[in-house]
């Protein structure tokens, strides 16, 4: 290639790249992408319990709700972190094989503060 056209592709590189770099800075950029929630399904249901399968990813949430009365059976465990109203956390570490009964009044929503997926079983009154 001759010096002219070095220059002339350079130029039009140039001008490329800084007309571009607005659009590739707003494409790129980064912000945090909102949590996803965990999966559920049913898998029993009678007139008076309702059966899940939870499984939440790590990150994932869980809805604002009350769980006072559920019953959770631990299948792979991890860390939840339990988010109320008045903005007070607290993390509930729950082990491979446990089980719980969920005795806590206030509804609250929950996070998988950990790097493992959690799967619990719920057993819910209606």
């Amino acid at each position: 290639m001759n010096r002219l056209s070095i220059t002339l592709f350079g130029a039009s590189l140039a001008l490329v790249l800084t007309g571009a770099t607005p659009l590739f800075a707003q494409a790129m950029k980064l912000e945090k992408p909102a949590a996803s929630e965990g999966t559920r399904k049913v898998v029993a249901q009678t007139d008076k319990l309702t059966v899940t399968e939870v499984v939440m990813r790590a990150g994932q949430t869980g809805p604002m709700a009350s769980r006072l009365g559920h019953v959770i059976y631990v299948i792979s465990g991890g860390s939840f972190e339990r988010s109320f109203a008045d903005g007070k956390k607290e993390v509930m570490p729950r082990q491979d094989g446990e089980t719980a009964a969920i005795t806590e009044k206030r509804p609250y929503a929950v996070r998988n503060a950990g790097m493992t997926t959690i799967r619990l079983i719920d057993i819910a009154p209606k």
